[in-house]
């Protein structure tokens, strides 16, 4: 056997040795974050290490959504269209205003829609929306477009 395939095999064995002798932290309840590292004199820990994802990361993969997303799960009709430039979208909700293709049938109704399991859902609609009645937090509803009375 030559050398070379055998210096190819070193690093992976090294890994693996490795691997092997670190014990994974468990998982942290979801919301939770993993306390920030502490420094030590001593050698700098290489054991790998799990977090929960952050909300902002939620956020990252919900907003800004488009107006063609919403409208394949938005349940309207041929008759009306999410307005693209009416779309509200904060942490993992968002509100869509509706335009009409006849003028005669325009209203002044709005969507409210939920970004969970990774896709998009249709939670309501109204005129006056209210930001409690669908768990968005009130210090959002400015963003969003909802309001508590």
């Amino acid at each position: 056997m030559t050398s070379t395939p055998l210096r190819a095999l070193v690093p992976v064995a090294v890994l693996a040795g490795l691997a092997a002798c670190t014990t994974p932290s468990p998982e942290p309840e979801a919301g939770t974050t993993s306390p920030a590292p502490r420094a030590t004199s001593a050698s700098p820990d290489t054991s790998p290490t799990r977090t929960a994802p952050a909300a902002p990361d939620a956020t990252r993969a919900a907003c800004p959504v488009s107006a063609a997303t919403l409208q394949r799960v938005s349940g309207l009709g041929d008759s009306h269209r999410i307005d693209p430039d009416q779309i509200n979208c904060a942490r993992r909700w968002a509100t869509a205003g509706v335009r009409a293709v006849d003028p005669s049938m325009q209203g002044d109704g709005v969507l409210v829609f939920e970004y969970d399991d990774g896709r998009w859902k249709k939670l309501g609609e109204g005129s006056a929306i209210e930001c409690s009645p669908f768990g968005i937090p009130n210090e959002i509803g400015d963003e969003v477009g909802c309001r508590d009375h």
